[in-house]
């Protein structure tokens, strides 16, 4: 963090003293008239600044010759600001009581104020401080009503630029109240365009509102402390933030107009105030601010083209016509109120990004989930065109063996002496009957896990070879060998009977799609923390379009070759195998056989 401070300390004052530097530079490159040099104009157009005056240790006051070459040379005085009286041969040609702190004003100079034998014009300082820093300066008659010209535009130029960005402010603020900083920027702009009113009132003649105006300046000073906080929401230590609020600058403003009363001339220009709002940004921008260093750049322009006016007096330059009606018209405040809209421009511009790249991602969203949508549609569509295929089958295959009954029960009533050969069909027809309602009983309560497992060791070696010793009467009375293999004996941890019941299941769905004459093989291994079991078959193998179904619970597998189940052996096993934190997978070649792998976790021994 304090790197951060250092790196912003060091541009702000790279930037204070290219920017002094700068206008130093255009300040020097206008023309000065010294006392007693000849005065002959480059160009009618030309303002000098007068500079050299002399001092009369008789009169105790100070004097400035001016010296032409035609009297008759229509030539004008403009002034500005002047703490006391000018005279010409003893007239008073500029008076104090006349100024106006942000107005020019001009008297003409004809011959009737020369000395025709010498060409020579004294005007006298009713001052005993040396004035060589005051804003008075000649050129000619033309000359005058350009720059008197210049000056007005300059000074409505600014007065609408703020003007119309507190305009600009306050239409935003009106249309996005959570924005605050919209609030300090619109008074801000708006107390700067007051304040130019205000000068224009004062120079009309309403002298009622000179306290006012005279507080203006201190006032926008104080303000744009304010606004360099507010931009970015910076909060003073402690209780010092409730200056902050609306109450406290309005607080802060009027204790303020009490203090200035009693700060000395010298600190009249309150420069000291604006380096306040400098320690604001550098803060702004080593927090990393968005806009922040933006601001500062705005800021220090503003203060470097103050500070010319404000040292000339050590450096001993003249303060040129352009740098006073730059103060005059208040436009040294311009740069910092522009960098402040351009920051709003650019947050603005950033929000409405934010809401496009919103508005696209909605719209993104809304599609997926259009799409998501129907293809669950479809998907519950398909699962219930196969739940009710599933039920035709059901009742179709309860249906076969209760018409089988009755037949037989039928035949024993007109031949009782059959009884012995209808027996066997009876009891073979019941027992598919239970099974079938055994295992749709299943499927329904794992479906609702209503099943409680239990949890203990069990020995997967034992377990898959107890599973096909006891599937050796299916696959022999098939004609399919069966066999199987343990790599690796490995406990898991389960429910042995429902693991038994997973097990069978697959291994009797591979015997009975399995022809007379082929083989399944099951294999038990481990590898890592997984046991995987192998079901593998030569049996007539599963079309591709129905791997990923085979597992539904109300799917059955496509083509000629059927068996006497119930059809939810596989979708029970995959069941029992998930709620053990396992996982069932298949692979099949048509005509050659399929292979299921059984995976479940594994107890380190």
């Amino acid at each position: 963090m304090k790197r951060n401070y250092i790196k912003t300390v060091a541009v702000f004052l790279f930037m204070i003293i290219i920017t002094f530097s700068l206008c130093v530079i255009i300040n020097d490159s206008f023309s000065t008239l010294k006392s007693g040099q000849v005065f002959s104009p480059e160009n009618e157009n030309t303002m000098y600044s007068l500079s050299g005056y002399r001092w009369d240790s008789i009169t105790r006051k100070y004097y400035f010759d001016i010296v032409v070459e035609d009297i008759n040379q229509p030539l004008s005085l403009i002034y500005g600001f002047i703490p006391e009286d000018i005279y010409a041969n003893g007239k008073v040609v500029a008076h104090s009581a006349n100024f106006n702190l942000s107005n020019f004003s001009s008297v003409a100079i004809d011959s009737s104020f020369f000395n025709k034998e010498t060409n020579t014009l004294n005007l006298e300082f009713d001052s005993k401080e040396n004035p060589y820093n005051q804003s008075v300066y000649i050129t000619t008659a033309n000359g005058a009503a350009h720059a008197l010209s210049t000056y007005y535009m300059t000074f409505a130029f600014n007065l609408g630029m703020t003007f119309l960005m507190s305009l600009y402010g306050w239409s935003l603020y009106f249309n996005k109240r959570t924005e605050k900083y919209l609030l300090w920027f619109s008074i801000y702009t708006g107390a700067l365009t007051l304040w130019s009113l205000g000068s224009l009132a004062l120079g009309a003649g309403w002298d009622f509102i000179k306290p006012l105006v005279s507080h203006a300046y201190g006032w926008c000073a104080l303000l744009d402390i304010i606004i360099s906080c507010k931009m970015f929401n910076t909060k003073l230590p402690g209780h010092f933030d409730r200056l902050l609020s609306r109450g406290g600058v309005i607080f802060l403003l009027l204790v303020w107009a009490v203090v200035e009363t009693f700060l000395p001339k010298t600190f009249r220009d309150y420069y000291f105030l604006f380096f306040f709002s400098i320690a604001a940004l550098i803060y702004a921008c080593a927090q990393h601010r968005k806009g922040a260093y933006m601001l500062l750049a705005g800021q220090t322009i503003s203060l470097g083209m103050r500070l010319v006016i404000t040292v000339s007096p050590v450096m001993k330059n003249q303060i040129s016509y352009l740098l006073r009606v730059m103060r005059y018209s208040k436009l040294f405040n311009l740069p910092f109120a522009v960098c402040c809209m351009l920051l709003i421009n650019s947050l603005f511009a950033e929000k409405f990004s934010e809401s496009e790249a919103l508005a696209e991602k909605l719209e993104q969203t809304n599609q997926e989930l259009e799409t998501k949508v129907l293809e669950r549609t479809s998907a519950l569509k398909n699962q219930q065109r196969q739940k009710n295929t599933f039920m035709m089958n059901v009742f179709h295959d309860l249906r076969t063996p209760l018409f089988i009954l009755r037949g037989c029960t039928e035949r024993i009533k007109s031949f009782p002496h059959q009884l012995q050969h209808e027996l066997p069909v009876m009891e073979e027809r019941l027992d598919f009957t239970q099974h079938l309602v055994d295992d749709l009983f299943l499927m329904a309560k794992l479906e609702d896990r209503q099943v409680i497992l239990e949890t203990e060791r069990v020995p997967l070696g034992s377990l898959v070879s107890k599973v096909t010793k006891a599937c050796l009467v299916v696959s022999e009375k098939k004609d399919v060998a069966l066999k199987y293999t343990i790599i690796d004996d490995c406990i898991t941890w389960g429910d042995e009977f429902r693991l038994e019941q997973a097990f069978q299941n697959l291994i009797t769905n591979a015997i009975y799609y399995t022809r007379p004459g082929g083989s399944v093989c099951v294999e038990l291994k481990s590898y890592g923390s997984m046991a995987f079991i192998s079901v593998t078959d030569t049996g007539v193998g599963i079309l591709p379009e129905d791997l990923d179904k085979i597992f539904d619970r109300y799917y059955r597998v496509s083509g000629k070759d059927k068996h006497q189940s119930s059809g939810l052996g596989l979708a029970i096993a995959q069941e029992i195998i998930q709620q053990h934190n396992g996982k069932i997978t298949v692979k099949s070649n048509i005509g050659k056989g399929t292979v299921f792998t059984l995976q479940l976790p594994v107890i380190p021994q």
